[in-house]
């Protein structure tokens, strides 16, 4: 019973209202208070929807701080993430975007111990029609079937080069092998315009 009492839901609103107060640390975002500014954030989002997380960038654009909130690619977190942003008032300091966005294409991705570039990175797709996407299959370079790190490193790739709402959206069943020089693979860069073109 008591338990239950510090696991409160909150609405939006709430966390919209305690996010105000707080804004300036978020904006500041000085680093050796990092632990503790993310932690008290995690609770938050965590008493909105279990599965809504958060990631700030690192650089001000246009003296804003990008604030994303991500479902950390759990489709049925999507739209929970929607309504928190659509619901998010207007913060001078901020630029509140929904889900990870794309970024550059040629990129690196380190993840825990393991190290993706998108050149060590292939793929190979079959359209599902029943759920109108793609099934893909992932084949990495010295990819090991025993160490997860590696399924995380390529989520957060596959995230920054097609966004997360289309990797949850857009993409089907994801299975990953290792890269052995198959000849029927196309390199991961290539999974963008098939993407864009559904």
């Amino acid at each position: 019973m008591l338990k239950n009492l510090f696991k409160r839901n909150i609405t939006a609103a709430e966390f919209w209202s305690w996010f105000e107060k707080n804004r300036e640390a978020y904006f500041e975002l000085d680093e050796n208070s990092y632990e503790i500014l993310f932690n008290k954030l995690g609770v938050q989002l965590s008493k909105y929807h279990k599965e809504v997380t958060f990631e700030f960038g690192v650089e001000l654009k246009e003296g804003k701080r990008e604030f994303i909130i991500s479902a950390d690619g759990m489709l049925p977190a999507f739209p929970a993430v929607q309504q928190l942003v659509e619901a998010a008032p207007s913060l001078d300091q901020f630029e509140i975007v929904a889900f990870r966005q794309r970024g550059s294409s040629e990129q690196e991705v380190c993840f825990k111990d393991v190290v993706l570039e998108t050149k060590d990175v292939f793929f190979t797709s079959e359209h599902n029609s029943e759920l109108d996407c793609l099934d893909i299959v992932m084949y990495i370079k010295g990819y090991r079937e025993e160490d997860d790190n590696f399924i995380g490193a390529a989520f957060i790739m596959l995230d920054s080069l097609i966004g997360e709402f289309d990797v949850g959206t857009k993409l089907g069943d994801i299975q990953f092998k290792a890269y052995e020089g198959q000849n029927d693979v196309k390199p991961i860069l290539e999974l963008v315009t098939l993407v864009d073109d559904m």
